[in-house]
């Protein structure tokens, strides 16, 4: 992983062949002590992408063999019990052109991961778990 500070408001970060998205990504997140907004392009093999089942209360994920284009990936960093999360969405191309798309579990970057950060620190935004889902969701409130 190589990241650069552009300015006070955004980050740019690149992930090498191997590298799994997420595990980067919270990586910088934890070294540099920032979250953020992310939004990324790139290329990624054996992607695991999933969507929350409101009514049992948890995530269905697929496991997708092959390699694929990573057209969109956009979602957060935060922090909860100081540890980051990172939470992405990706739409992905195949090679017939169609794409799929969902919550992002992994994805191992076959080429590269171009993504830009824009940041807040790491205790501007948290956490928490939301009793009605189980998942930890914003804290907007005090």
């Amino acid at each position: 992983m190589e990241a650069k500070r552009i300015s006070d408001k955004l980050w740019v970060v690149k992930l090498s062949p191997g590298e799994d998205i997420l595990e980067g990504l919270a990586v910088f997140a934890g070294e540099k002590g920032v979250g953020g907004f992310v939004n990324g392009i790139g290329a990624v093999k054996e992607p695991e992408l999933g969507y929350f089942d409101l009514a049992e209360k948890s995530y269905k994920k697929k496991k997708f063999d092959g390699e694929f284009e990573l057209l969109s990936l956009s979602g957060n960093i935060s922090f909860s019990d100081n540890e980051p999360l990172v939470h992405v969405h990706a739409v992905l191309g195949r090679n017939d052109f169609s794409t799929i798309g969902g919550h992002l579990f992994s994805a191992e970057v076959s080429v590269t991961a171009e993504i830009v950060i824009i940041p807040w620190g790491m205790n501007e935004l948290s956490r928490t778990k939301d009793q009605e889902t189980g998942l930890k969701l914003w804290k907007l409130c005090d």
